[in-house]
């Protein structure tokens, strides 16, 4: 008796919903206009307080504009909420909204015109923030992005190269604070890149960020031919260099990808240090390190990548001549790069992991003829690569 006298309810309550959805289907009358109380300025938008009009078929207030990018954005809240945000704006200061109310038949009440004041953009913001810096055959884009809004760098180069004028254009996604560099830019000295960066949202506003020529800074692979090692445990300023099998394999030009078992060990604690007098005097700019890879099977294809007892963890140092003590460059730790496909490993080991000395700014070191390397964590390594110029 109770399951029926449920099953009569909802049959019952069925059909009312069905026709009052039927009767809001023929309805074509307008629901009343939604009341404006006041305002509250966001980041690239507005808070808007209202007050629904009280049709019983009323489903929601809405508030629209055209930005400045052409584009009518709209904005909803159901009427049973006493607010609803606008974003949007390209700019701070006023904006004029239009406010309405819908109704389930899809009816639109007459609209409100308001005025409403927004604070900053995110994209305002951001744009302000970029810095275009000269790196080491490229070049360095910085942002600070603190609200986390999905925006997008663009950068737009333009150069000549090998007398031809060529144009360079790169997006990245942005809703981060990062630091993204444009890479190979095989260009000299005296020769300058035009940069334009632009900062775009997600409701197509453009914000020019910067303008500005910069010129490249220029490096080298400095020659292992001149480099040498002192004996194991021989102490230089204080530091003992490190005791292990195969030393000469950190600077002999092979990585272990190519040649398995080519690579340095040692069995010493952590940290320990690799010495090298470069054999002559120079500016230190970036380094590229190999690890072991060893993979044994194809069904292996990371091998010892970014495991394992590779040196994933090491600080920098270079000799001060006139300090006679060592000066602490950087401390880089080795993460695992994001990886699409397993194929990618073997690239991705062949290239090694480069870091510039200085990444804020990128810059030569003061001269040195000597360099330590100081390994935090791992027992083994293939190849030390340096980067700079030759002191004249």
């Amino acid at each position: 008796m109770v399951i029926l006298l449920i099953l009569k309810i909802m049959v019952q309550t069925s059909c009312e919903e069905a026709k009052r959805f039927e009767i809001s289907g023929n309805d074509s009358t307008p629901p009343g206009m939604p009341v404006f109380i006041d305002s509250e300025p966001l980041s690239g938008g507005a808070r808007i307080y209202f007050r629904a009009p009280t049709d019983e078929d009323a489903l929601a207030v809405e508030a629209s504009y055209i930005n400045a990018a052409g584009r009518k954005l709209r904005f909803a809240a159901s009427i049973f909420a006493d607010f609803l945000d606008v974003y949007g704006f390209d700019r701070e200061g006023e904006h004029v909204i239009e406010l309405y109310a819908i109704d389930l038949a899809g009816n639109r009440s007459a609209s409100v015109h308001e005025t409403v004041v927004s604070l900053e953009p995110p994209g305002v913001t951001l744009a302000k923030s970029v810095q275009a810096l000269s790196s080491f055959a490229s070049m360095l884009i910085k942002w600070i992005n603190l609200s986390g809004q999905p925006l997008y760098v663009s950068v737009d180069l333009s150069y000549v190269q090998n007398g031809a004028r060529r144009n360079h254009l790169t997006v990245f996604a942005a809703d981060q604070s990062g630091t993204r560099a444009i890479e190979g830019l095989s260009l000299f000295n005296d020769e300058s890149v035009t940069v334009s960066v632009n900062v775009r949202d997600k409701y197509d506003n453009v914000f020019s960020a910067k303008d500005t020529a910069i010129v490249l800074l220029v490096d080298e692979m400095i020659s292992k031919a001149g480099w040498s090692f002192p004996d194991a445990g021989q102490v230089v300023g204080g530091i003992a260099q490190v005791s292990g099998l195969n030393m000469n394999m950190v600077n002999d030009g092979i990585v272990e990808m190519d040649v398995p078992g080519n690579y340095f060990i040692t069995t010493q604690d952590n940290p320990w240090n690799i010495i090298i007098d470069l054999g002559d005097t120079y500016q230190i700019s970036r380094i590229v390190t190999h690890q072991r890879w060893a993979t044994l099977t194809s069904a292996e294809p990371q091998g010892f990548l970014y495991q394992g007892e590779n040196v994933l963890a090491y600080n920098l140092f270079g000799w001060d001549e006139s300090a006679e003590e060592w000066d602490w460059w950087l401390r880089r730790d080795l993460i695992m790069p994001v990886i699409r496909d397993p194929s990618e490993y073997e690239t991705i080991g062949r290239a090694g992991d480069m870091f510039f000395i200085y990444p804020e700014e990128p810059q030569f070191t003061k001269p040195t003829r000597r360099f330590r390397f100081e390994a935090v964590n791992g027992k083994y390594i293939s190849e030390i690569t340096l980067y700079g110029r030759k002191v004249q």
